[in-house]
């Protein structure tokens, strides 16, 4: 991906987070009034249904790393079952909030460059985790690059657990981002709060790509949920 577009994503989501950056993570929030309480509850709502009613569940509690922490609700209730875990996001402004409003020692906050998991070391993690991140990307080889980056820092036997954007056709939703981004840019209708835009529509990838970029980031797909809709779900283990 190009630095210009890994740019264009590190900007959108700055200023989202300077704007309200709450519910630019969970849109389901009150705009004006998003309740931070259930905000995190939803955090530990998901990593219940990532680790606990999933065909693969890690066996180490050493390392969780979730790719687009955002304000870390996600990285606060993994950290209920990992001795460490890293949250990563391109959004600067997102980071310096998340550390802002979670504080336990054992979660770290880290600006990522936007295409890997740098400076995660190589087979160190026990479980890779990313919700609602995925499905905002344009650029599919980079979600690609993301699962081949969670093939590296895991050790053999860790998890990868991901939600995606499995809907419709590659080609029909490109052309639909396409007018929706151009309407946005131009302001010639316009969504009130920006979601319009390339970087928030982001892209869908079926899943013969998925189970392919899992390969060749040495991982077996071991089950998929929700195939067609938003919000699939994933999970692969790194193989020995």
């Amino acid at each position: 991906m190009s630095g210009r577009a890994k740019q264009s994503m590190r900007s959108y989501w700055d200023e989202a987070a300077r704007t309200n950056a709450a519910w630019y993570v969970d849109t389901s929030l009150s705009f004006d009034h998003p309740d931070m309480e259930r905000f995190f509850e939803t955090g530990r709502v998901i990593v219940t249904e990532a680790l606990d009613g999933g065909p693969a569940a890690p066996v180490g509690r050493g390392l969780a790393i979730e790719i687009g922490s955002g304000l870390g609700r996600i990285c606060l209730a993994l950290a209920s079952r990992f001795d460490r875990v890293v949250g990563l996001d391109i959004s600067p402004e997102m980071v310096r909030r998340a550390r802002e409003l979670v504080t336990d020692p054992r979660i770290e906050f880290v600006e990522s460059d936007g295409a890997t998991l740098a400076p995660m070391v190589s087979g160190e993690a026990d479980l890779v985790l990313s919700f609602t991140v995925f499905q905002h990307i344009p650029d599919a080889r980079l979600i690609e690059g993301y699962i081949r980056e969670a093939g590296r820092v895991l050790r053999p036997g860790g998890v990868l657990v991901f939600q995606w954007n499995n809907q419709a056709s590659t080609v029909v939703w490109a052309l639909r981002r396409w007018l929706l981004a151009f309407l946005q840019r131009t302001r010639l209708r316009p969504e009130r709060h920006g979601r319009n835009a390339a970087e928030f529509l982001g892209s869908t990838v079926p899943l013969d790509r998925i189970r392919r970029a899992l390969e060749s980031g040495g991982m077996e797909l071991r089950g998929t949920k929700g195939l067609g809709t938003l919000f699939s779900w994933a999970w692969a283990v790194k193989k020995p």
